[in-house]
């Protein structure tokens, strides 16, 4: 069950990790924190055992918003690189006595 808490909290990261800010992320992040801390405690859970959940929470989250951002990050690198490519291909060559025809 947990792994799956983690994986939802991974994937909501990433989600957030490519509409939001990193500023509002981090808002919103400590938000959902607080309010995890408050309904824990209030349902009698140990303050422990509360801390390290929001730890692992807060990471998934983390790592799912850095995850999003490699992942536009290499999209972006290909698309570059591919445009930098066709570029140089339509160019033709370099040398002048290459571009005269006979």
């Amino acid at each position: 069950m947990a792994i799956w808490v983690l994986i939802l909290s991974a994937a909501i990261g990433a989600v957030c990790g490519i509409w939001l800010h990193v500023v509002v992320f981090t808002i919103l992040s400590v938000f959902v924190a607080i309010v995890y801390l408050l309904t824990a405690v209030l349902s009698g859970l140990s303050l422990a055992s509360t801390f390290i959940w929001i730890m692992m929470l807060s990471t998934a989250l983390g790592a799912g918003y850095i995850a999003s951002h490699f992942v536009c990050y290499v999209a972006h690198s290909r698309a570059h690189k591919a445009k930098h490519r066709h570029s140089e291909l339509e160019s033709g060559t370099k040398y002048l006595h290459d571009q005269q025809h006979p």
